[in-house]
């Protein structure tokens, strides 16, 4: 009987499919991917894609990564999952999709907000208020709804035919110590009806379910192979990126900039000074929590201001045939710290919407290097800032990982060190959620776990710090905290 070694790994994010095999230490070997369909909005406020057609590509690019690369359905031990968390992807009782699958960018949620009695302002996540707003405006489709899904939870369903929610993406909140939904947010929201529609809850590293002859069919997979719930992609991310433990820090430059700290399940961390600063969620075991924070827009904030300001440099980067980190580090090589000041909240924060992006200390002698440093700049303090207030829930982090778009900058990367004045760690793959995947499969399955045969991430370069930058940093740090 030939030896099953391989752990598929499915990515579901809002622009992308991805399908990555992986070996027995969760390190990725292949790699497919497919463009998902454009977001769609028929009415301002709406943020939607087909749940059908996502269901479709994902069929495909996991046939092309089979043949692609030869993979023997019958090598791969389990199949498990990373996804965009936070949406409404709704399933009939006789396991349809009802509905345009909803996305966290959907706002129709704002709508009923006000409407809802809170005097006792109980957290109601989007999720909920969006079934109140559903109920209220398309009440069939609120009627026929079996099951509350999230994007990668609707693939899972696909495979298995089992409704689950991993416990690192709800769509409800949870008493995580006794692993119950807490139902009175439900009645709170006025859609106590909702509860039927909660599907069970496990943890990200657990078998629930397998995969079904029907999708074996359509897939190319093997009847009855395992499936683990697996995990909503920061999570994902922080466990592919070494997370195992507390001290263990991910940093996610991506589209976002994202903190994710691992924290002892058995420790209460205290509350956020304020709300939205910061956020809990469960790990991929029980053992485990995380608790994040974030500047909200980072590489989409740099993405942006560079299209606008300096399109030649992009065309420039294009003609060369590199990427645009690549050839801003050629012009900026060398250069010290700017005193230029950039405020990188172009779409406000978690916890303060008003918040806006901007330069400030600019002068007739600045140049159009020291404005695109000072973004790098920017970007990397603010989220340094956001890194400390994590530290002080949750504890000194010892290890710190830099994955995401942005971690193949290398001035972002030393930069992070001399702010931090700590290494910082950039993986060999940037498949990093695919990893944390396999690592969730390797776990369901016994062949791993988060203690001694936890599978460490290969590491690509690690950056030092260097002592007259982090002093230089650490007044241009003050004045951000001024501001």
């Amino acid at each position: 009987m030939m030896e099953k070694y391989y752990y598929l790994s499915i990515d579901r994010g809002q622009t992308g499919i991805k399908a990555a095999i992986c070996d027995e230490n969760a390190e990725v070997l292949f790699v497919e991917s497919c463009k998902c369909q454009p977001i769609q909005s028929p009415k301002p406020g709406y943020a939607e894609q087909d749940m059908n057609i996502i269901w479709e590509q994902t069929v495909r690019v996991i046939r092309e990564l089979l043949d692609k690369h030869k993979v023997l359905p019958e090598t791969i031990a389990a199949v498990s999952f990373s996804g965009q968390g936070g949406g409404n992807f709704l399933v009939s009782k006789d396991g349809k999709a009802i509905y345009p699958g909803v996305l966290s960018l959907d706002n129709r949620h704002e709508e009923v907000l006000d409407k809802i009695e809170n005097p006792e302002r109980i957290d109601i996540p989007r999720t909920i208020s969006f079934m109140r707003w559903l109920k209220e405006n398309e009440p069939d489709v609120f009627e026929r709804t079996g099951w509350i899904l999230g994007s990668k939870d609707w693939l899972r369903f696909c495979m298995t035919g089992k409704a689950n929610a991993d416990m690192s993406d709800t769509p409800a909140p949870v008493d995580y110590e006794h692993r119950k939904y807490l139902t009175e947010t439900l009645e709170v929201a006025g859609v106590p009806e909702c509860e039927s529609m909660l599907p069970e809850l496990c943890y990200a590293s657990e078998v629930c379910g397998s995969i079904t002859k029907e999708a074996a069919e359509r897939t190319g997979l093997l009847e009855g192979t395992p499936v683990a719930a697996g995990a909503h992609d920061m999570i994902a991310c922080s466990a592919g990126a070494g997370g195992n433990k507390p001290g263990h820090l991910t940093i996610i430059m991506g589209t976002l900039g994202i903190n994710i700290a691992v924290a002892d399940a058995n420790v209460e961390l205290p509350a956020p000074e304020r709300a939205g600063e910061s956020f809990t969620f469960a790990g991929v075991t029980k053992d485990v929590m995380t608790a994040t924070t974030s500047i909200g827009s980072a590489c989409n904030t740099m993405n942006w201001f560079l299209n606008m300001l300096f399109p030649d440099v992009i065309k420039e980067a294009e003609s060369k045939e590199i990427g645009i980190f690549e050839l801003l580090e050629q012009k900026l090589e060398g250069r010290d710290v700017t005193p230029v000041e950039f405020y990188p909240y172009l779409m406000g924060t978690f916890y303060n919407s008003s918040a806006t992006a901007g330069f400030s200390n600019i002068t007739a002698c600045t140049s159009r290097e020291d404005i695109v440093l000072s973004m790098f700049q920017g970007i990397c303090i603010s989220m340094c800032i956001e890194i400390q207030k994590l530290e002080k829930r949750v504890q000194h982090f010892e290890q710190i990982y830099m994955v995401g778009g942005g971690s193949k900058s290398n001035i972002w990367g030393q930069m992070f060190a001399d702010v931090l004045d700590r290494p910082i760690h950039i993986c060999r793959t940037s498949e990093v959620g695919c990893r944390g995947a396999a690592i969730c499969a390797g776990i369901a399955l016994g062949k791993m776990s988060f203690d001694r045969s936890f599978p460490m991430p290969k590491i690509r370069k690690t950056y030092y710090p260097r002592r007259e930058y982090t002093e230089k940093y650490q007044k241009q740090l003050n004045k951000y905290y001024r501001v």
